[in-house]
C-alpha cells in the first residue's frame, strides 16, 4: 500500500511539474504574442505610411509627366515660331539686299 501511496505521489509530482512547466511556457508565449502583436500593429502602420507616401508620389509623378508633355508641346511649337521668325528675317534680309545694292558695289 506505501508503495502505491508512493507510486501515486511521485505520479502527482510528475503532473505538477509538467502544468508548472507548461504555465510557465504559456507565460513566455503569451509575453511573445504581445510583442509580435505589437510589432505587427508597427508593420501595418509602416505599410499604410508607406502606401500613402506612393500613392502622393504617384500622382506627384503623373502630374510632372502632363507637365513635361505640355512643356515639350509648347517648346515644339516656339521652335516653328522661331523657324518662322528665322524665315522671316531671311526674307528680309534678301528683300533689302535686293532693295540697296552692296555698299562694295557702288564704288
Amino acid at each position: 500500500m506505501e508503495s502505491q501511496m508512493l507510486n501515486l505521489q511521485q505520479r502527482l509530482q510528475k503532473l505538477i511539474d509538467q502544468y508548472t512547466k507548461d504555465k510557465k511556457e504559456l507565460d513566455e508565449l503569451k509575453r511573445s504574442y504581445a510583442q509580435l502583436s505589437d510589432e505587427n500593429k508597427q508593420l501595418l502602420a509602416q505599410i499604410e505610411d508607406y502606401s500613402k507616401l506612393y500613392t502622393e508620389t504617384d500622382n506627384a509623378l503623373s502630374a510632372l509627366k502632363k507637365e513635361y508633355e505640355s512643356l515639350k508641346v509648347q517648346h515644339e511649337e516656339m521652335q516653328k515660331m522661331l523657324m518662322g521668325i528665322e524665315n522671316f528675317a531671311d526674307d528680309a534680309i534678301k528683300t533689302i539686299d535686293d532693295i540697296f545694292p552692296k555698299l562694295g558695289d557702288i564704288e
